[in-house]
């Protein structure tokens, strides 16, 4: 029951801040909306961000398999967040990171492709066809 509700507010917060990163990124407040991403970020992996921006996607994946098993939830909510970022990048000018942060994202995705299922699942199947078409 803690574990659930846990993930439900994870979601809710996530979910806000990924609206106020797409709102920021809209008003062409790029630097707002990698703070709010840098906040994300570091409460999806619960380490710091300069932690998190030295992994791979692989690293990041591996970071959110505890027992063994991935956290589907963090992981998709994780690739959200990270393509969201690689927009702000973009419209900060700083492109070469925007591509670093998209490739993360896919590897993300993709690695959390096969333990998705039903919603989970459509949601990363449209962020990776996203993800591939920007590319």
């Amino acid at each position: 029951m803690y574990e659930r509700d846990y993930i439900l507010r994870l979601i809710t917060q996530v979910g806000q801040m990924l609206r106020a990163m797409l709102h920021a990124i809209r008003e062409h407040r790029a630097d707002d909306s990698l703070e709010i991403a840098r906040d994300a970020v570091e409460a999806l992996v619960d380490t710091d961000i300069a932690l998190a921006d030295a992994m791979t996607g692989e690293g990041l994946v591996t970071f959110l398999t505890a027992g063994g098993a991935l956290d589907v939830v963090r992981s998709r909510l994780l690739g959200e967040v990270l393509i969201v970022r690689a927009e702000a990048f973009d419209e900060a000018g700083q492109h070469e990171r925007a591509g670093h942060e998209r490739v993360r994202a896919r590897e993300v995705l993709e690695a959390t492709r096969p333990h998705a299922d039903g919603e989970d699942a459509e949601h990363v199947a449209r962020m990776l066809a996203e993800i591939t078409r920007d590319e």
